[in-house]
């Protein structure tokens, strides 16, 4: 029968290793690329492990009664382990040789994505960021970010407690999920700028600063409930125009099915996809972008709206929704001085100076890394892939996708990935708080 010695080697247990990884990823990690989010992770399990530790140590009587003591404990352990699990396999994946190469292009995305507006405020008004979201490969068909309030499935699944809800509501990062297709297709990495743009919503404009934006419009009340259920994806797909120009329009236009009852179908939190689609190039026009490569696109999404006059009133509607988000200012600055956005970066004649680099191997840079480099190498991939899919011979995806892989990390912005408040503060108080949950909680067998 279980009993206590049984749980105390099995905590002992969970220590010795979750130590010996926390040891081995900082020794891997040598530019402290994910030092915030390893820092974070750790302290958050090991101050629950440290809390439990202690209501272990107050197990009493014998027979039946420790036993069942001894089992609830252990029923914590494994709830604790499969915690640690979620994030050491997010980590761990950079050792795998074939995920470690896309995502090390990732991060390069992902932080020139999450850094841009949170440098601005930072010179501006001290304002700090905390840690960047971090890559993970999953196989699935879409990116999708999991933000802090947000907790993934994986942690769910076969778990009915309450304290879950309750206690774990917050991750102590966000973690964003690339498809594994993009081992193979890393230009389609694009999508991150607009999952970026959620966490950045969360942390410097959020559901109700969106919702008074909406309201603030005048629009009627079925418009207004739409808009305002709409408006978090609405500006991730503002966000991803500001971060790749119109080559994020473009490959969430490839990423949307062309079936016409598909494309006027309603969402719970988009628009349908040619209100979306309609919306995100006014915010391109509004921002000074060319829509040249998507124009034959946007004919026939307009002939699609403008044939039903809910949509064509949709599309009315969301225009005015992207374009009083764009003017919205934080801390007194608007989003396009935020992102640093030049409309020049991302034409055609900017990004072709960019693909001639791409097909070169990386040298010793002349100039100091811009953060936004990394967004223009993977734009410019995405216009090889374009013009290759139209050319007689096709395109070499191979090559497009080695010679970006090989070029993102060459490019990397100098310095720590760290973030500049105390990460692991925050996640030893959510820890306490979690450790309080889970011991008075009896989760279910």
């Amino acid at each position: 029968m279980p009993g206590a010695w049984e749980s105390e080697a099995e905590w002992r247990r969970l220590k010795r290793e979750l130590d010996a990884w926390r040891a081995l990823r900082v020794r891997a990690d040598a530019l402290g690329q994910h030092r915030s989010q390893l820092d974070a992770a750790f302290t958050l399990v090991d101050r629950v492990l440290a809390e439990l530790r202690v209501a272990m140590a107050s197990m009493t009587g014998a027979g039946p009664s420790l036993a069942e003591q001894a089992r609830v404990h252990d029923r914590r352990l494994a709830w604790l382990r499969r915690l640690w699990d979620f994030f050491r396999e997010r980590f761990d994946q950079r050792d795998d040789p074939a995920l470690g190469a896309v995502l090390t292009g990732a991060d390069e995305v992902v932080w020139s994505c999450h850094r841009e507006p949170f440098a601005a405020l930072v010179s501006k008004d001290g304002a700090e960021s905390g840690p960047p979201p971090l890559p993970y490969v999953e196989p699935s068909l879409t990116p999708e970010v999991f933000p802090n309030g947000l907790v993934p499935g994986a942690l769910r699944r076969d778990i009915d407690a309450p304290f879950l809800r309750r206690a774990l509501d917050q991750l102590p990062f966000a973690v964003v999920r690339v498809p594994a297709s993009c081992v193979t297709a890393p230009w389609w990495l694009i999508h991150l700028g607009h999952e970026v743009g959620h966490v950045v919503d969360a942390r410097l404009l959020g559901y109700t600063e969106r919702v008074a934006i909406v309201q603030a419009l005048g629009l009627d009340a079925r418009a207004t409930d739409d808009w305002m259920q709409w408006s978090g994806e609405t500006f991730a797909d503002m966000y991803a125009a500001l971060m790749h120009g119109p080559w994020a329009l473009w490959a969430l236009a490839t990423a949307e099915t062309h079936d016409v009852a598909a494309m006027v179908a309603r969402r719970d939190s988009y628009p349908p996809p040619v209100v979306r689609l309609l919306v995100m190039a006014h915010a391109c026009r509004v921002l000074g972008a060319s829509l040249t490569d998507v124009e034959s696109d946007l004919a026939g999404w307009r002939v699609i709206a403008d044939g039903d006059p809910a949509l064509s009133t949709q599309v009315h509607d969301g225009e005015r929704v992207v374009e009083a988000m764009l003017s919205h200012e934080v801390r007194r600055t608007q989003w396009v001085t935020l992102t640093g956005w030049e409309s020049s970066q991302w034409c055609r004649q900017a990004l072709g100076t960019w693909s001639a680099t791409l097909r070169k191997r990386p040298t010793t840079l002349t100039a100091k890394p811009r953060r936004s480099w990394a967004r223009a190498l993977v734009a410019a991939s995405v216009v090889r892939r374009k013009d290759g899919e139209g050319s007689p011979a096709g395109f070499d995806g191979e090559s497009i996708g080695d010679d970006l892989l090989t070029w993102l990390p060459a490019v990397r912005e100098p310095g720590s990935r760290a973030a500049a408040v105390d990460v692991t503060r925050i996640a030893d108080a959510q820890a306490v708080l979690l450790a309080r949950e889970l011991m008075a909680m009896e989760p279910r067998r």
